[in-house]
């Protein structure tokens, strides 16, 4: 039998959880739960939405898993607010994995989501309550620390440490050896080859890029591989 789970949330990312969760038959989700003041609905897809304070008059605790389904909002700390609080009452958190990762490595912690073709290398650990978004590559010995979230794509070389509580973004690249302080973001299609240290925040330069906009003749003369030859 399939253990019970209750997601935190009622937002477009706890659907997007429930749907992995129920679309791999992990567990058996009985309904979905958050505080009082935000809880404007009575049913989210189709199952009950409890408040969450009073979760346990519902359930009793070791009977159920819970999994708090926020992303990546202020950094990760409204998730790990949740995390810590759920943990503090007695909780159990779930793991979400998907059948397709790949896990030679650790997961350390809970609250964990390993989405789908994860890869996490031999030795390395992944730390509590991180979320590791689809085609994420966690390179061999590498350390990823509690509330991280990484981006689709993104690439953690092998030997790395990430800080706690620190945001990857989409198709990031950071190189083998190196260290990323706690409560850093690095953007989306960033390379790091350096030390990043506590707080820090790496853009790229694509950032400060202009859009230029053209008539449609002209713009199919912009991406030509040779002059087509008759």
């Amino acid at each position: 039998m399939r253990e019970k789970l209750v997601i935190i949330g009622n937002s477009t990312s706890a659907k997007h959880v429930y749907d992995f969760v129920t679309g791999y038959n992990l567990f058996q989700v009985v309904g979905f739960a958050v505080d009082a003041e935000y809880r404007n609905m009575d049913t989210f897809c189709g199952l009950p939405v409890y408040d969450l304070g009073k979760l346990d008059a519902y359930f009793e605790k070791k009977d159920i898993k819970v999994f708090v389904a926020v992303l990546w909002n202020r950094l990760n700390a409204d998730r790990r607010s949740l995390y810590e609080r759920m943990r503090e009452n007695g909780y159990q958190m779930a793991n979400l994995i998907s059948p397709h990762a790949v896990i030679r490595g650790t997961v350390k912690g809970d609250n964990c989501w390993l989405h789908d073709y994860v890869i996490v290398q031999s030795e390395a650990e992944i730390g509590a309550d991180c979320l590791l978004m689809a085609f994420t590559l966690i390179g061999d010995y590498s350390k990823i620390g509690a509330h991280c979230f990484t981006g689709a794509k993104s690439t953690i070389g092998g030997k790395s440490v990430v800080g706690e509580q620190t945001f990857i973004g989409m198709n990031c690249t950071v190189f083998d050896d190196t260290i990323i302080g706690k409560k850093c973001i690095l953007g989306a299609c960033t390379a790091v080859k350096r030390n990043v240290p506590d707080y820090s925040v790496v853009k790229n330069v694509s950032d400060n890029s202009t859009t230029i906009q053209l008539d449609d003749q002209t713009i199919e003369q912009k991406l030509l591989f040779k002059k087509n030859v008759r």
